[in-house]
């Protein structure tokens, strides 16, 4: 079984680098983009990832923006949308643009690895 490809998109260089680190050491292939534009390139260039770990809050675009972008580009996409706060109109707004979760930052480990696995499983990681 080939291993699971995560995508995480984060502006934020050392989220990204150790967000990567740890999602490899829990045995999963990680691109990363910081910002909108390059996760539509990387997804692109890839043809596709298993998962998309979003930044709610990217310079530029917000992470609703980029959700909806990337549904264009498959209607099924997996995203677990990061931040370190979410308001309930923010929630309700994600589920209704088809992120899959939510996850708030800084998360532990044991955390991160839950969501990641609700949502690769079909189920809802709110």
């Amino acid at each position: 079984m080939a291993p699971v490809t995560i995508l995480l998109v984060d502006d934020d260089p050392l989220i990204r680098s150790l967000g990567k680190e740890l999602l490899e050491r829990l045995g999963y292939r990680v691109a990363v983009a910081e910002d909108g534009a390059e996760a539509l390139t990387v997804w692109r260039r890839l043809g596709g990832v298993d998962l998309v770990i979003l930044d709610y809050n990217l310079s530029g675009q917000d992470g609703c923006q980029v959700l909806g972008q990337l549904r264009t580009l498959d209607p099924g996409v997996r995203v677990l949308m990061v931040s370190g706060f979410f308001s309930s109109q923010d929630v309700a707004r994600l589920k209704e643009e088809g992120a899959r979760g939510l996850i708030y930052k800084p998360y532990r480990v044991a955390e991160l690895q839950s969501r990641i696995q609700k949502v690769l499983s079909g189920l809802e990681g709110f």
